[in-house]
């Protein structure tokens, strides 16, 4: 049987279960990263220094998507407290056994 797993709780979800696919879109905020009053020679300096770094590395850092499965107990928990800050103020793990919900 084909299953996908929970990427937060490792829980085994059956082929045609409920399972919830979260998107994340990182993009960088430029916030005026060049200034106006650039020189040319200042803005070449600039393009050399980029070209010296791994281009891979570049695009993660402007822009990154990631995709996650989560299963219906997790996806309550992370729409309520996607950076997990209240984790212990919560009672997360209240009746939790581990199956399938």
């Amino acid at each position: 049987m084909r299953y996908d797993v929970c990427d937060r709780c490792g829980v085994k979800i059956p082929e045609g279960g409920l399972k919830y696919i979260v998107r994340v879109n990182i993009v960088a905020d430029d916030d005026n990263i060049i200034p106006e009053d650039i020189t040319d020679e200042e803005l070449d300096a600039m393009i050399s220094g980029i070209k010296e770094f791994d281009p891979d590395m570049l695009e993660s850092d402007v822009h990154q998507e990631l995709a996650f499965v989560l299963c219906k107990r997790c996806k309550e928990q992370w729409t309520r407290d996607p950076f997990n800050t209240m984790k212990d103020k919560l009672d997360i793990d209240e009746g939790w056994s581990g199956e399938l919900h």
